[in-house]
């Protein structure tokens, strides 16, 4: 039945008492009320109707499930939005102001997702910005002023200076400047931009008829909207009695954007405030390191990275827990962190979300730009702080673990022997760590104990969980240290703990998984305590050497050889493995004397098989003359190589002397060496040093001509790759290696100087 006019705008009035804004349940009951009305004011041929109802329709879609994502939701309204804008444009007369401005705003938002919130490629961007342009007449001059901000707001996003320069100068303010903004927010967006350009005076500049109450409301109360957006360029500009005025006034205030955040985390990260920067960070724990899917999470989470890098640089890593509040007895949410872990947790994210923006954007900047920030230093070494307003977040203790009904010490021990007998590796840890939380909750330290020393092992026996692994193992370590609790370890515990110290060094100093500083502290701790007629000393002292290798200092790394050397020698230490791992130690310092004498014993012509892996002599016998030896011993084992060091070593070696045709051959017999998993963000020490030779090879490779394509062999979790060459190795092999030689950089401490070797 055909509706009359007065019908289909009454009904729409009932769907839109519906919307969530009006105190209705909105979502899908709102949309698909307001859906049913469309095909009436379709059928009316009343231009306004049918115009309010659609421009209510795009409104009424923000409640679609979004199953298939975000831009499920864009590809339905952006249509919609699409043919209300060519109504107006076609007969603007026909059409009240109310609904134009509400259609215009929608418009809005959905170019401002597509910057931020969900970004898009900027090409995309501007091409919907072109098109508002030419349906929108210079007489509405707010709207226009929106557009060409939303083209600056894209050039800031690409780091475009000069764009957005240019664009900024041409906007000018105005009596409707602020019909489609908030002027305070422009303010301090226009700050934040300013100061990720690296314009820090262009920042304070723009702030400055906001501090001094020209700009929106300046009332008790409302100051401290914008406080938190003062923090950092008053930080950046000196003005320091002014910046902790703005963090000391906001940063326990609820409510903040995650641009607010960020700017607590680094100010605290970047004035020595690292305490105070735990305790912000734990109050929007959801926000800073929840999965980042947006610009600004990015810049969030690599703030929060860079506060984590600060605290194990200072040796401030501890055990913390991260409380699920879902009471499903089968939740698998780990709830045992370190700052350690969530560190790489975000870093990677970061890193990985910022080269996808500037795929979109088509410049480098975001990569850059986040980059400076995870490896920013100090802007105040120590900047004193009035006394929290607050109690810190961080030392809160945890609450039970609501999965477990633990009520008492023995609920703890039979909850310990049912979480063992458990299959799976992954319900174990879970279990465990829920168990952990719930002793510490209950103040029950004996069970705590037991609980870490059974998750120490299980940890040990597992090839995951490296971080995990060495902060049980160091709050353990600090435990059988301090005076006050070292009694409650048995002899029998303080052996399970050091039975794990050589298998948790050994995988911290293999990946790149806790700071230095973290290494050293442990050490150190453990050095006085241990056992009598043990190995324990041998291996603190063996690890040392092999953690001032990795740092690339060779003085530290010959002083801890040389400690080391002084202990009694054991079969534990002179293995084939081990003189083999010794021995990659110099050559990474580029100490060739020292590495042959090191791979000696292994040279031994009397020794039943003579040592294939001499390759690993390769460059050292380049470099000290011996070019015969080391074409001999090249061409006697270059079909047989297949870990990285020797990989590398055969490399480099046919890089340097022409070799090329032999480079090949190893290269293709070897591609599983550079194959990463999609979830493997954390490569071996050796690795990354494979990919230099690698990119230089493959350089040589196509310079002289012999390149062509081929393809990549299938992989256990991936297919075969078609459209490969060596000059596509290189180009795609030089970042990735330089992203993880950045990685064991920064947590090696060494960053801003070259991987030794």
């Amino acid at each position: 039945m055909l509706l009359g006019r007065d019908e289909v705008l009454a009904r729409l009035a009932t769907a839109d008492r519906l919307d969530a804004a009006n105190g209705g349940p909105g979502g899908e009951v709102y949309l698909e009320a307001v859906r049913e009305v469309v095909p009436h004011a379709e059928a009316l041929g009343d231009p306004e109707v049918l115009f309010k109802t659609k421009v209510t329709f795009a409104w009424a879609l923000r409640g679609k499930p979004l199953n298939g994502g975000p831009l499920a939701f864009f590809s339905e309204a952006l249509p919609v939005l699409h043919e209300c804008l060519r109504m107006w444009h076609a007969e603007p007369h026909l059409y009240p102001e109310d609904l134009v401005h509400w259609m215009w705003c929608q418009l809005f938002l959905v170019v401002d997702a597509y910057v931020w919130l969900y970004p898009e490629p900027a090409q995309r961007i501007h091409r919907l910005l072109d098109d508002l342009e030419r349906h929108c007449p210079p007489t509405r001059v707010g709207t226009r002023y929106a557009i060409d901000r939303y083209r600056m707001t894209v050039e800031a996003r690409r780091g475009d200076l000069d764009a957005v320069e240019r664009i900024w100068r041409g906007l000018r303010w105005h009596a409707e400047a602020g019909k489609h903004f908030v002027m305070p927010g422009v303010v301090c967006h226009e700050a934040l931009m300013w100061r990720r350009l690296g314009r820090v005076d262009r920042a304070v500049e723009v702030l400055a008829p906001l501090t001094a109450g020209h700009v929106g409301a300046a009332q008790e109360g409302e100051d401290g909207e914008v406080g938190d957006d003062l923090v950092m360029p008053f930080l950046c500009a000196g003005r320091l009695e002014e910046a902790v005025a703005a963090h000391q006034r906001t940063y326990t205030r609820p409510g903040k954007k995650l641009e607010d955040v960020a700017a607590h985390l680094e100010f605290c990260a970047r004035t020595g405030n690292e305490e105070r920067g735990l305790d912000v960070l734990h109050r929007h724990l959801a926000d800073a390191a929840e999965e980042v899917t947006s610009v600004e999470g990015m810049w969030t989470a690599a703030a929060a990275a860079l506060l984590c890098r600060r605290v194990l640089e200072k040796d401030m890593d501890r055990e913390w827990f991260w409380p699920c509040d879902c009471d499903d007895p089968d939740c698998d949410t780990f709830t045992v962190w370190s700052y350690s872990a969530l560190f790489s947790h975000l870093r990677w994210q970061v890193v990985n979300f910022a080269l996808t923006l500037d795929e979109l954007n088509g410049t480098t900047f975001q990569s850059e730009k986040v980059t400076e920030l995870l490896h920013a230093g100090a802007i105040v070494e120590h900047l004193p702080l009035p006394a929290g307003t607050a109690e810190p977040r961080h030392r809160a203790a945890p609450g039970p673990a609501p999965h477990l009904s633990t009520a008492t010490r023995d609920d703890l021990r039979a909850g310990l022997r049912d979480a063992l007998a458990l299959e799976r590796e992954r319900d174990i840890s879970v279990r465990l760590q829920q168990l952990l939380q719930n002793a510490v909750a209950m103040d029950e330290p004996e069970a705590a104990l037991e609980i870490r020393l059974a998750f120490l092992s299980a940890l040990a026996s597992w090839k995951s969980g490296r971080v995990r692994l060495f902060t049980t193992l160091a709050e353990l370590a600090r435990l059988a240290s301090h005076t006050t609790h070292s009694s409650l370890m048995t002899a029998d515990q303080l052996d399970r703990m050091w039975d794990a110290v050589p298998i948790a060094l050994d995988r911290v100093l293999t990946y790149p998984t806790v700071h230095a500083v973290q290494i050293q502290s442990l050490l150190r701790i453990l050095e006085p305590h241990c056992r009598p007629g043990t190995e324990d000393l041998h291996h603190l002292r063996w690890f040392r050497v092999e953690l001032e290798s990795r740092r690339g200092d060779v003085d530290a790394a010959k002083a801890a050889w040389a400690a080391f050397s002084e202990l009694p020698s054991t079969a534990t230490y002179e293995t084939r493995s081990n003189i083999l791992r010794r021995t990659r130690w110099w050559l990474h310092l580029g100490l060739d004397e020292e590495a042959m004498e090191s791979m000696a014993p292994l040279l031994d012509e009397s020794r039943p098989g003579a040592e294939e892996r001499e390759d690993y002599l390769l460059l050292p016998y380049l470099r000290t003359g011996r070019l015969d030896r080391a074409h001999a011993v090249h061409e006697r084992t270059y079909r047989t190589v297949q870990d990285p060091p020797e990989v590398a070593a055969h490399l480099e070696f046919c890089a340097r002397t022409g070799l090329l045709q032999h480079g090949r051959e190893i290269i293709q017999r070897n591609l599983d060496v550079y194959h990463m998993y999609y979830d493997d963000t954390e490569c071996s020490f050796d690795r990354v040093r494979a990919y230099g030779p690698l990119v230089r090879l493959s350089e040589s490779i196509v310079a002289n001509g012999l390149d062509h394509p081929w393809t990549w062999p299938a992989h256990e979790c991936c297919p075969a790759s078609e459209g490969w060459s060596y000059a596509r190795l290189a180009k795609e092999c030089r970042p990735e290696g330089a992203l993880f030689t950045a990685r064991w950089a920064e947590l090696m401490g060494t960053a801003g100087r070259p991987m030794p070797g």
